[in-house]
């Protein structure tokens, strides 16, 4: 493996929880499996983009739990050649990489289940978009504040998703992008990309600046 690559794959992050690798495995599955028997037709993109959610903050959580059980490990391990820039790029490669094995366990359930409708590119840059934000405006703060202070933002996305989806169930809404659609197929492509890539690039930055003057244990 090219070592400019491995520079950035969250390694240490996947190590930190490889004792829930069953949970990285089988959620993105288990969500979808479970809004398909619900009555309410709330299937698609909204079943993708709720497993890509609690996908993503559980193992984050995981990891930053792990962390607080060996504080000194996170200084030995900016002693190493990693530079601290690079363990915060490879943070947000974490995020990446689990959204891509979502939608390859999406994918896999739409070839076995009828009920589960394929999304299109669009609605997955859209679901990339939405985490993203979600994962760019928790990181800094993450950084800033540390994980006792900010594991509350977890909660709240956790005890407030269900309720936020009973309501939307209840009002017959379905997340839907159709008003872009009188633009032209490359503006619709470009402008998600494009606010993913900033947004991002703006977040990573903040971060690398709140960590590389952080103190270490």
């Amino acid at each position: 493996m090219p070592k400019f690559l491995q520079k950035y794959l969250p390694i240490t992050d996947i190590l930190l929880i490889k004792k829930y690798l069953l949970l990285l495995v089988t959620f993105p599955f288990a969500i979808p499996l479970f809004m398909m028997i619900q009555p309410s037709q709330f299937w698609g993109l909204s079943a993708f983009l709720l497993s890509v959610i609690f996908s993503v903050f559980m193992l984050y959580q995981y990891v930053l739990m792990a962390e607080m059980k060996y504080p000194k490990a996170e200084a030995l391990l900016c002693s190493t050649p990693y530079s601290r820039s690079s363990l915060v790029k490879a943070r947000y490669a974490f995020l990446l990489l689990i959204f891509a094995y979502c939608c390859v366990a999406y994918n896999v359930l739409a070839l076995l289940f009828v009920k589960i409708e394929y999304l299109t590119p669009y609605n997955y840059l859209i679901a990339l978009l939405i985490s993203v934000i979600l994962f760019s405006v928790y990181t800094p703060v993450q950084y800033k504040f540390g994980f006792e202070k900010t594991k509350y933002f977890f909660m709240i996305l956790i005890m407030g998703t269900p309720f936020l989806l009973t309501v939307l169930i209840k009002a017959n809404i379905k997340l839907d992008f159709t008003v872009l659609s009188a633009m032209p197929i490359l503006v619709q492509y470009l402008m998600p990309i494009v606010a993913i890539i900033a947004i991002l690039f703006i977040s990573m930055n903040i971060s690398i600046n709140i960590y590389s003057k952080k103190e270490l244990l």
